[in-house]
C-alpha cells in the first residue's frame, strides 16, 4: 500500500460524510415543512370552530372536547418531530465521524514519512 492511497481513502470518507450531511439537511428541510403544515392545520381547525354561531352569554358545549383535540394534535406533532430529530442526530454523528476520519487520512497521506513500515511513502 502506498501513502497516496491514504489520501484517496480520506477523500472517499470525506465525500461519504458530506453526502450524509446533505441527506440530513434534506430531511431537516422536509421536517420543517411538515411541522409548518401541522401548525397550519391546527390553526385552520381553530378558525373553523370560531365560525360556529353562539348566542350571547352561551357557552360552547364542545369546548373541553376541542381543547383535548388540540392537545392531542400538538402531542402527535411533537412525537413526530422527536422521532425525526433522533434519526437526524444519528445521521449527523456518523457524517461527522466520517469527515474527521477522512481528514485525518488525508493528512496522513500528505505528511512526509508519516506511516508505518508496511506503507511505502510517496515518491
Amino acid at each position: 500500500m502506498t501513502q497516496q492511497w491514504l489520501t484517496v481513502g480520506g477523500l472517499a470518507l470525506d465525500f461519504l460524510g458530506f453526502m450524509l450531511l446533505l441527506r440530513e439537511w434534506w430531511l431537516a428541510f422536509f421536517n420543517e415543512n411538515r411541522q409548518l403544515e401541522m401548525e397550519e392545520q391546527l390553526e385552520r381547525m381553530r378558525a373553523m370552530r370560531s365560525l360556529r354561531p353562539l348566542n350571547p352569554g352561551e357557552r360552547n358545549p364542545w369546548e373541553s372536547l376541542e381543547r383535548v383535540q388540540d392537545e392531542q394534535a400538538i402531542r402527535k406533532a411533537r412525537g413526530i418531530h422527536r422521532a425525526a430529530m433522533a434519526a437526524r442526530r444519528a445521521t449527523f454523528l456518523l457524517a461527522m465521524v466520517l469527515i474527521v476520519a477522512g481528514f485525518l487520512l488525508q493528512i496522513a497521506g500528505a505528511w512526509p514519512g508519516c506511516c508505518a513500515p508496511w506503507i511505502t511513502p510517496q515518491q
